[in-house]
C-alpha cells in the first residue's frame, strides 16, 4: 500500500499546476511527523494514534516515522487496514462496544491482545472470542463541560464499577488496565489530572498495567496562553504507567483543505465542500475560519474584508457552516479558499450525498504559513 502522491512545493503552486476542479487535501508530510516526534517525546507515557483521525497511509506512515508504534483502532476494518500498512504496528481495540465476531477476528487473525470494556456483558464477550493473554481497559466515564464536545454520554462506567469489573478480569486471569477520555478539545489540563487522582486511588489501583489517559489533547482549539506542555504536565509524574490515544492533536496541523469558490455573491460564498465533505467537522464546533485566499494562478488575496455566510456545494440548506467568516473584499468566482489545521477528521469523514464526495489528496512540502 503506497503513500506516494502528485507532489507540490505549496499550495499556490498546487492551483497554479495541478489545475484542480474538486476540493484538494494537501498533506504535509514532515508536519505529521514532527507532531508524532514532539508527542512522543514529552507525553510521560505510550502513545497510540487514533487512526480514526486520519487514516490515509501518508499520515500514517509519517506519524510512525514520527516516533509512534501502537494505534488505537475502532473497528476490524481498521485493525485490518493499519495490519496490512504497517505490521510493525501494534494495535489495541479501543471501541467500548464491539462485535463478537470482530473481537474473535481481531484476536485470532491480527494478534490484538488489548481490548476496552465498560460493561459487564462486554467483558463477557471479551472472555468468550480471546484467551487470558489479553490486556482488558475498563472505560471510567466522567462528564466533563469544559471539554468542547463531551464524549462521556455515550462510553464509560462509575469509579466503583470499574474496580468490580477490575476484580473479574483478575478472576479470568487476564490483566487489567483503565482508561477514559475527557472530551475533545479539552480546554483544562487539570481535568486529566482530576480523573488520574481519582482511579489512582481505587482499591485495586496497584493491578493496574497502565492507565491509558485517551485523547482531547487541544489542537484547533488551543485555549489561549496554554500549549501541549501545559497538558503533558498534568498527567506527568504518575506511579502507574500512561498511555495516550491522540488523533487530533498528531493530524490536525499536517494537512490544508483547498475549496473552490463555485459563486460569491454579496454576503456569501458557495464552495465544492461543505459538511458532508471534508468540512464535515466544522458543523460541530466553531471551527478556524479561512487561512487565506488564492486566486486562480494561486496568488494569495490581500485587503479589506467582509463577513460572508460560507455554504456547500449540496442541495442541502443544512450544508452551511455554523460562523461566518471574513474574506478579502475582492474574493470572486473561481478563487481558492484555503482552511489550514485540516488533517483530522476532515478526509476520513466525507461523505458521497449528491454524488459530490470526490476529493484529491496531494503532497506540499512547504505547509501554508502566510495568512490575511
Amino acid at each position: 500500500m503506497t503513500d506516494e502522491l502528485a507532489a507540490f512545493s505549496d499550495v499556490g503552486e498546487v492551483v497554479r499546476v495541478h489545475r484542480p476542479e474538486i476540493p484538494v487535501m494537501c498533506m504535509h508530510r514532515s508536519t505529521f511527523e514532527e507532531s508524532a516526534a514532539e508527542f512522543v517525546a514529552k507525553f510521560d507515557g505510550t502513545v497510540l494514534y487514533a487512526v480514526k483521525a486520519n487514516p490515509h497511509p501518508l499520515v500514517v506512515n509519517a506519524i510512525f516515522d514520527g516516533g509512534v508504534r501502537h494505534v488505537d483502532a475502532a473497528s476490524i476494518g481498521e485493525i485490518e487496514y493499519v495490519a496490512k500498512l504497517r505490521p510493525d504496528a501494534v494495535i489495541s481495540f479501543n471501541n467500548p462496544v464491539k462485535p463478537a465476531h470482530a473481537i474473535r477476528r481481531a484476536y485470532r487473525d491480527f494478534g490484538v491482545r488489548d481490548f476496552v470494556i465498560d460493561h459487564p456483558a462486554e467483558l463477557d464477550k471479551v472472555r468468550d472470542e480471546t484467551g487470558p493473554d489479553i490486556t482488558v481497559q475498563v472505560r471510567v466515564g466522567r462528564r466533563n463541560a469544559e471539554a468542547v464536545i463531551d464524549l462521556n454520554t455515550k462510553f464509560g462506567t462509575t469509579i466503583k464499577e470499574a474496580s468490580r469489573l477490575i476484580v473479574e478480569i483478575l478472576r479470568m486471569e487476564a490483566t487489567p488496565a483503565v482508561s477514559f477520555h475527557v472530551g475533545w478539545q479539552a480546554q483544562d489540563p487539570e481535568a486529566y489530572t482530576r480523573i488520574l487522582q481519582r482511579i489512582v486511588s481505587m482499591p485495586n489501583a496497584g493491578e493496574l498495567a497502565y492507565i491509558n489517559v485517551g485523547g482531547g489533547f487541544p489542537s484547533v482549539l488551543m485555549p489561549p496562553g496554554l500549549t501541549l506542555d501545559d497538558y503533558f504536565a498534568a498527567v506527568s509524574g504518575m506511579s502507574i504507567p500512561l498511555r495516550a490515544e491522540p488523533g487530533s492533536a498528531l493530524a490536525a496541523s499536517g494537512a490544508s483543505l483547498l475549496t473552490r469558490v463555485l459563486l460569491r455573491k454579496e454576503r456569501a460564498v458557495y464552495l465544492n465542500d461543505g459538511i458532508y465533505g471534508t468540512l464535515n467537522e466544522h458543523a460541530h464546533y466553531p471551527g478556524p475560519g479561512p487561512h487565506m485566499v488564492l486566486d486562480s494562478m494561486g496568488r494569495p488575496r490581500f485587503g479589506r474584508e467582509t463577513e460572508v455566510t460560507v455554504f456547500g456545494p449540496t442541495c442541502d440548506s443544512l450544508d452551511v457552516l455554523p460562523n461566518r467568516y471574513s474574506v478579502p473584499d475582492s474574493t470572486q468566482t473561481g478563487d481558492w479558499i484555503l482552511f489550514s489545521q485540516a488533517g483530522a477528521y476532515s478526509n476520513a469523514l466525507v461523505t458521497n450525498f449528491n454524488h459530490l464526495g470526490e476529493i484529491d489528496v496531494v503532497e506540499v512540502l512547504t505547509a501554508p504559513t502566510v495568512a490575511r
